[in-house]
């Protein structure tokens, strides 16, 4: 599991009680689900969780990612909600169930999704799953070393019930859910983005000596997944002193699109090799003239550099922001 600056939680954490997530720049090669489009959530379920509740899980997920907290706290988070509450938002809890008592001998006052008593904020943000989630994001990030702990481990830690192994039990369907409500969003499916995150470095910005031939894509995150943005065949892969590993792509109509800043190890395309949109390509990398894990995008049309933005809202698939 990967660290998280404290420090920069603060900020954050303030800032995300306050305002709507942006899902849609989520997106997986290896489900069929955006996590930003509930019409489109399997009938079926996943591993048996449905409807309102894989919504709910959704909420969690993004929550996590405005955080800039990984696929690791992200099935961490569902985990707690199936263990508390079955992913479902209710108004009560062990007391009006069990009758169980806090220590001084009140009535537990738990309701929502995390079960959340009345020191964790009020009934409304208790009862919103985006910012339950976030209450809950907030203390796990608290918690000294949560990320080499046993997940059920760190989840009690934070919800301090009577077994630290209680949530075990739901690690194999929350990183299902997790999974399969991180498919592709957007366009026509010939075109997606090629990673998760939203833009944080644009086309023909200075760089020192020269300018910026791409566009940033980043949530905070190393070793997420690089999706091809669409149909074509690996031209080539390589590492370079600026770019660290890279790979390029060559598409239809003239187009070849760029994946740069990789660690070569991390590969998982050979030159020659056919793709189709959506196929992980590699992982997000911070090598080469980088200040932090993301990928570096770029797009010539006919072997002239072209804004990657402005391609892509073409195509049908604006890159996040």
């Amino acid at each position: 599991m990967k660290s998280f600056g404290l420090a920069v939680l603060g900020g954050i954490l303030a800032v995300a009680l306050g305002v709507t997530f942006l899902l849609a720049s989520v997106q997986r090669s290896d489900a069929s689900t955006c996590l930003a489009d509930p019409s489109n959530y399997p009938a079926e379920g996943i591993n048996g969780y449905k409807g309102d509740q894989l919504a709910n899980a959704a909420a969690i997920i993004g929550a996590a990612q405005q955080l800039s907290l990984g696929e690791d706290a992200q099935i961490i988070g569902v985990m707690t909600a199936m263990g508390e509450s079955s992913l479902k938002n209710i108004t009560y809890g062990d007391w009006e169930t069990s009758g169980n008592t806090n220590p001084d001998g009140s009535a537990t006052s738990s309701i929502g999704l995390f079960q959340q008593q009345d020191w964790w904020g009020s009934v409304e943000d208790r009862m919103d799953p985006t910012k339950s989630a976030t209450l809950f994001f907030g203390r796990l990030v608290a918690v000294d070393g949560w990320q080499d702990m046993e997940p059920s481990h760190a989840i009690w830690r934070v919800q301090i019930n009577s077994d630290k192994n209680h949530y075990a039990t739901y690690d194999t369907d929350a990183t299902a859910i997790v999974e399969a409500l991180s498919g592709p969003c957007g366009g026509s499916g010939e075109w997606i983005v090629p990673a998760r995150g939203t833009v944080t470095g644009v086309f023909g910005d200075s760089r020192g000596d020269h300018a910026h031939m791409g566009t940033d894509l980043a949530d905070g995150t190393c070793d997420g997944p690089i999706w091809a943005a669409s149909a074509g065949v690996i031209d080539n892969t390589g590492e370079n002193k600026g770019g660290g590993g890279y790979i390029w792509i060559k598409h239809a109509d003239g187009v070849m699109t760029g994946y740069f800043h990789m660690k070569p190890i991390n590969f998982m395309v050979v030159e020659g090799q056919a793709v189709q949109a959506g196929d992980q390509i590699g992982k997000v990398g911070n090598e080469g003239n980088s200040y932090g894990c993301h990928l570096h995008y770029e797009v010539k049309v006919n072997g002239e550099y072209v804004n990657p933005q402005t391609f892509m809202e073409g195509v049908g698939v604006p890159l996040p922001r």
